[in-house]
């Protein structure tokens, strides 16, 4: 078969794969929270503690608006992926994994989370692939340039209004010049916010030993060689900014106040659930473990010292988990008491 004809093959096997795609009927690998029942319709994961962990994920980035305060908030709270596995002899069963940046990451960017099934949103640049290598060069490309886009297809986790928005979210916290760039560590408040009035670029922060701050317009001393424009002092402008911002919070001072309390003690309450469902599985293991140790045949000591090892292993475990719950969690009376605080 001469070369051309192996063309013309993968040729029509990219374009069947295309025309697949356009229908939306090409599988692939399905994120954490959604499974494919044998009919291939993809639903939410039955679990309900993985369901909880991806909405609370989405409305943590929407609070707290950085990939880094997301992950350190479920760091804190001991909170964990569910993953289902994806081959092997355990297709299918459901492990928990410590959260990291790169799964918030890719999480926060799949369009199916929209309800929305895509195709081609990374392709192959040929001038960064590799000779021989024919996987390689791939690209991410803007949702405008995707193969195909087709919204509504599957159930969602969040609108796709929202899903945009963190995109752009994502987008804007990038330390380049151009974007808004995400809060980072010190004292001054208008890190990002402020632009120069003469040249129209975006002022940065300069700290003295560590303690006070200006924002200073450099962008054309560094990029052109030539003279700043212009160095505010940090410390009174903020002082002035912060005055005038509480100033316009007084008259809903009050109303503040009682949203941020009812806010706190919602956010115990999802935590709370979320350990309450964490405590019920291990429980529900461990039940398990006992049936099957009170099952074996007590003349059959090699099973039976198995099973009784793994039984007290998991009763380990919830007692484990108990502590971990109220050493990370406050008892509500506590809670009560810091938040009407």
């Amino acid at each position: 078969m001469s070369e051309a004809e192996l063309h013309m093959i993968k040729q029509r096997m990219v374009q069947g794969k295309l025309n697949k795609a356009q229908r939306g009927e090409l599988n692939f690998l399905l994120p954490t929270g959604y499974i494919r029942r044998p009919s291939g319709e993809v639903v939410f994961d039955p679990d309900e503690q993985v369901q909880q962990v991806i909405r609370l994920i989405f409305r943590k980035f929407e609070e707290l608006g950085t990939l880094n305060a997301v992950l350190r908030y479920l760091v804190k709270n001991d909170i964990q992926f569910g993953i289902r596995v994806a081959t092997g002899l355990n297709k299918g069963d459901l492990e928990w994994h410590r959260p990291n940046r790169m799964t918030l990451q890719n999480l926060l960017k799949n369009p199916l989370y929209a309800g929305a099934y895509a195709y081609g949103r990374r392709q192959i640049d040929p001038r960064k692939q590799q000779a021989g290598r024919p996987s390689t060069g791939r690209v991410v490309v803007e949702p405008d340039n995707w193969h195909v886009l087709l919204p509504d297809c599957y159930p969602a986790y969040i609108s796709w209004e929202q899903y945009q928005w963190n995109l752009a979210r994502l987008k804007s916290n990038q330390a380049r010049a151009q974007e808004l760039g995400a809060v980072r560590y010190g004292p001054a408040i208008l890190s990002g916010l402020l632009i120069c009035g003469k040249c129209g670029c975006r002022m940065v922060v300069q700290y003295a030993q560590g303690q006070h701050h200006r924002y200073v317009c450099c962008r054309q001393a560094v990029d052109y060689g030539g003279e700043k424009c212009q160095q505010l002092a940090g410390t009174a402008l903020d002082k002035f900014v912060s005055q005038q911002v509480l100033q316009a919070l007084e008259p809903a001072a009050l109303e503040l106040s009682l949203e941020a309390a009812s806010h706190l003690e919602q956010e115990r309450y999802q935590l709370d659930q979320l350990w309450q469902k964490r405590l019920e599985r291990v429980a529900f293991e461990a039940e398990r473990a006992g049936r099957h140790y009170r099952l074996v045949e007590p003349e059959n000591r090699l099973v039976a010292r198995q099973l009784a090892l793994e039984w007290e292993e998991k009763l380990a475990l919830q007692q484990s988990l108990r502590e971990d719950k109220s050493a990370i969690l406050p008892s509500a009376t506590s809670f009560a008491l810091k938040s009407r605080a």
